[in-house]
């Protein structure tokens, strides 16, 4: 989300959040951060939100302070290359790869200066091949206010979910024939009574028959069981409570959050058992947490890559970034 929002979120957690940063020594249970590096910075004003990753290792990253998707390629992180500039939008959020090297995104209509736009947002395809590049507009939904989180539904071919963070609701969407529903509802995705943002469910990830969430303002993390077509059948459970939470990674053993505003990636386990791996609430390191990916070649499997607003404590802002997190 766009820096100008996120001075008002960190404002508000600024003094309830922890100063402490995590070192597991080596040998307990938790992911350690063993170096870290920058992979390419933004100039100031540039809101990085949301980030996938290409089998040959290349970086995707969308924007929120401009309606752009870029790749960078950490191996040799010079000017990222611009894929695509959407016109008649004004920022990207969540971003999926829904077959080999054919990505999905949310674009519409959010900005400092006009807030949320219900009614404007839409889902796009990206698909590479042989150096060409297809951009090609999936689905309008009109109905949404707020696409944010989207995650693809591994057990039905071209089958994305993208999360309606005003609206409460995660929306299922067939990337072939552009049929979209709504798949989840329930309170837990609404945003909190009093919420200074209207901003509920936010990240989502399908794993292993489940679908994983963040809620930003009733800050939580859980996750329900999911039939194969994306619907819930079984009890919306609450993981953990009290860490805020962007868009994160999820693996069986455990997720690792973006902690926005809070500027940390916290480890989270399954039963609940959490500790930040990175970052605090005064440190730049991962400033304003966006998002996470894991690489996917040989050379960084144990690499996290972190996408950054570029804002700490609603005083300081740089420009957003990626972030490599070397874990062992």
């Amino acid at each position: 989300m766009h820096s100008s929002f996120f001075f008002t979120f960190s404002a508000l957690v600024a003094s309830v959040a922890t100063g402490a940063v995590i070192n597991p020594r080596y040998g307990s249970p938790w992911t350690t951060v063993k170096d870290h590096r920058l992979i390419y910075q933004f100039p100031n004003g540039t809101t990085v939100e949301n980030i996938a990753v290409r089998s040959n290792g290349n970086i995707l990253v969308t924007l929120t302070s401009s309606p752009e998707l870029y790749e960078i390629d950490p191996f040799n992180p010079k000017t990222p290359k611009l894929i695509h500039h959407f016109s008649g939008n004004l920022a990207l959020l969540g971003i999926t790869e829904v077959s080999p090297d054919v990505f999905t995104l949310n674009a519409g209509n959010f900005s400092a200066e006009t807030g949320l736009s219900p009614g404007s947002w839409a889902v796009w395809q990206v698909a590479f091949h042989n150096e060409q590049t297809k951009i090609s507009k999936v689905t309008d939904i009109p109905e949404a206010q707020f696409l944010n989180g989207m995650t693809t539904l591994e057990s039905t071919p071209n089958t994305i979910l993208t999360a309606d963070s005003a609206g409460g609701v995660v929306y299922s969407v067939n990337t072939h024939t552009g049929e979209y529903k709504v798949a989840l509802e329930n309170d837990i995705f609404k945003p909190a009574p009093g919420a200074p943002l209207p901003i509920g469910v936010n990240g989502i990830r399908y794993l292993d028959g489940y679908v994983y969430y963040t809620n930003s303002f009733d800050p939580l993390f859980g996750r329900v069981p999911v039939s194969k077509s994306g619907y819930a059948v079984g009890d919306y459970k609450t993981i953990l409570t009290g860490v805020f939470g962007d868009d994160f990674a999820v693996t069986p053993q455990a997720a690792y959050v973006a902690g926005n505003p809070a500027n940390v990636i916290t480890e989270i386990k399954l039963d609940g058992e959490n500790k930040a791996i990175a970052g605090n609430i005064n440190s730049t390191l991962v400033a304003g947490a966006t998002s996470v990916h894991f690489g996917r070649t040989i050379r960084d499997k144990r690499v996290l890559y972190v996408t950054t607003t570029g804002t700490v404590n609603a005083t300081f802002v740089e420009g957003g970034k990626v972030v490599a997190l070397d874990l062992y």
